[in-house]
């Protein structure tokens, strides 16, 4: 993950999507249009129709792989940015993936600044949508 070093600027926003959806396909191009930026997407597979997009990385991450593990892949992929003052946005976009920062929140904060529940609705419908009645997120 070498390359991720030399495409962070220092202070960059840089989108850490969990899980694959359609949230992850809009969030994405959403944050590639407005702010210029990739985002990084852990997801168990890359459909093939996202495999060449330009506002899209993938870091595979097998749907066995237990919520340590996870963590882990997590943590990994921020320390490769080594001393890079960016700011990792990590953004739960399935109702599993949410459940899993909820329940790891406090490990995950010193590395990563968490979408709550509101600025997840925000980034994955846009300012524009009102917040949809018929989705909720369980917070535990």
């Amino acid at each position: 993950m070498d390359y991720i070093k030399k495409d962070a600027l220092s202070g960059e926003l840089i989108p850490v999507l969990l899980g694959l959806s359609q949230e992850v396909n809009e969030t994405a191009h959403r944050m590639y249009r407005e702010y210029g930026v990739v985002s990084h997407v852990f997801c168990e597979k890359i459909p093939l129709a996202l495999r060449l997009s330009l506002c899209m990385k993938f870091h595979l991450i097998r749907h066995t792989a237990d919520e340590r593990l996870m963590t882990q892949a997590l943590y990994d992929f921020a320390d490769q940015l080594g001393n890079a003052e960016v700011i990792l946005y990590l953004i739960p976009c399935t109702e599993e993936y949410a459940n899993f920062v909820w329940n790891h929140c406090e490990d995950l904060e010193g590395k990563f600044v968490i979408a709550s529940k509101e600025e997840m609705y925000r980034v994955w419908f846009g300012e524009e949508f009102p917040l949809p009645s018929g989705k909720e997120i369980s917070h535990g």
